[in-house]
């Protein structure tokens, strides 16, 4: 799959076929992402899943509430299929709505992430965190007209951090996170299970360095 040359902004290109063609990578990334969270969530939280695609991850999550932010309309009812709810807009969320938010390689695809990071701040519980996985990409990543992923910006733990602290949050750790897949990684993960699957995804994620995760941990000031 190639983008478009022709189409416009985000929405433009995040369209059914886009969605289409990242079903099967999603249904998988919902359980094998899992553990970049899991640790900050509770299961009396509410939790909203930022650019949360077709709601695999928010799916497997334990948790009281889910909520998803998606602005693709074909993405948001497979979630509302499978028991997830999903609006298009940050403005759709109450204030003081969340325990946690989350977010895994969304916030390089917007077009002003700062935005949408302080959009983000008062869905927040005063006190509650914000976990994002953003990419970290090296100078080997030659411009490819027509790119399927699409990625506007890219962070290391430092730029990611002062991104975050310019929105209003309160930065806890800010560092990289070792975890890659690896080819044939549904084979893998049917063949040894989720132990041994993400064990091999930190041995792999030190040996192909062509680039990297990012995880910062935040949270809404108290006052």
């Amino acid at each position: 799959m190639r983008i478009d040359p022709k189409c416009q902004g985000t929405v433009g290109y995040y369209d059914d076929k886009y969605f289409a063609w990242q079903a099967p990578l999603g249904q998988f990334g919902g359980w094998a992402n899992l553990i970049k969270f899991r640790d900050y969530i509770r299961p009396d939280d509410n939790v909203i899943d930022y650019g949360c695609g077709r709601g695999y991850l928010l799916q497997q999550l334990d948790c009281k509430e889910r909520l998803g932010i998606e602005i693709n309309e074909t993405a948001r009812k497979n979630a509302e299929g499978i028991g997830v709810r999903a609006v298009a807009t940050t403005a759709e969320v109450p204030d003081d709505w969340a325990d946690v938010i989350i977010s895994n390689n969304a916030l390089e695809h917007t077009t002003r992430p700062l935005d949408e990071l302080k959009s983000l701040l008062p869905k927040l519980k005063r006190g509650g965190h914000i976990i994002f996985i953003v990419p970290n990409e090296s100078i080997s990543w030659t411009f490819a007209p027509g790119c399927v992923n699409q990625h506007l910006y890219s962070w290391s733990p430092m730029s990611i951090g002062n991104l975050f602290t310019h929105a209003g949050f309160e930065v806890d750790e800010s560092k990289g996170f070792l975890h890659k897949w690896p080819r044939n990684h549904f084979r893998l993960w049917a063949k040894l299970g989720p132990s041994i699957f993400h064990l091999v995804c930190r041995v792999y994620a030190r040996w192909e360095r062509s680039w990297f995760q990012i995880r910062v941990v935040a949270h809404r000031p108290e006052e």
